[in-house]
């Protein structure tokens, strides 16, 4: 289902219209709509790690750098995720904040492989990765459309483009946010959205996960009881 097809499903809901563009007219109504979608699109790809959205980042490193650059459609860090070593068992850390960042690296505490945070576009790693080391993480992709030709895209620019989530989800959640919009009650609308948000949420594989408490290093080395 195309967004042109949303687009008119929504708007057939709303109005009793089925307009044939959504992108190639400059009317009131499709220019309001092109943002709404925009809007809803964005706000269901936040508040959980769908599967068809996670990606994987590798990192190569050298033994020397502790900066690596995001991958270009890097959206956000998983809910919950960690970096990974390639080497041990162990996740690298990561700090709370940046004065704990700063304090991690004035005082760089003990700790197998390191730690990691994220500012100013990059993710950095200390101590600097070992050369053959391989630091991985997922990550959300910011890519919430697809063209027609199947390349994933940041936003929606042509009638063809498609949602890379439940195209009815994101015309329910359209439907709520034009009443809201107008003014108009859309308590029901947004309850009947967010009901099939988390069914599809509860059966998307990639959100059923059980976490074991993470293994810290003991006196016993990194084979320690978990913490």
């Amino acid at each position: 289902m195309t967004v042109l097809s949303v687009f008119q499903g929504a708007v057939r809901r709303l109005l009793g219209q089925n307009p044939n563009t959504l992108f190639s007219a400059q009317d009131p109504l499709q220019i309001k709509m092109q943002e709404i979608i925009q809007e809803a699109a964005l706000d269901l790809s936040q508040r959980h790690d769908w599967q068809v959205l996670t990606r994987l980042c590798t990192l190569t490193a050298d033994g020397n750098t502790e900066d690596f650059p995001l991958p270009a459609d890097y959206g956000r860090m998983l809910l919950k995720g960690d970096v990974h070593s390639s080497q041990w068992l162990l996740t690298y850390q990561a700090a709370n904040d940046m004065d704990e960042w700063l304090n991690l690296k004035r005082f760089m505490p003990a700790q197998v492989p390191g730690y990691w945070a994220l500012y100013g576009g990059q993710i950095h790693i200390i101590p600097p990765p070992p050369s053959g080391e391989q630091p991985c993480f997922g990550y959300i992709t910011k890519n919430l459309a697809i063209g027609a030709d199947g390349t994933p895209k940041l936003t929606f620019d042509t009638d063809t483009d498609t949602f890379a989530l439940d195209e009815n989800l994101l015309k329910m959640s359209i439907i709520w946010r034009w009443k809201q919009a107008e003014g108009l009650d859309y308590s029901e609308d947004m309850q009947n959205c967010e009901l099939l948000f988390s069914q599809l949420a509860a059966k998307d594989k990639g959100s059923k996960v059980i976490r074991s408490s993470r293994i810290r290093p003991t006196g016993m080395g990194i084979w320690g009881i978990p913490g």
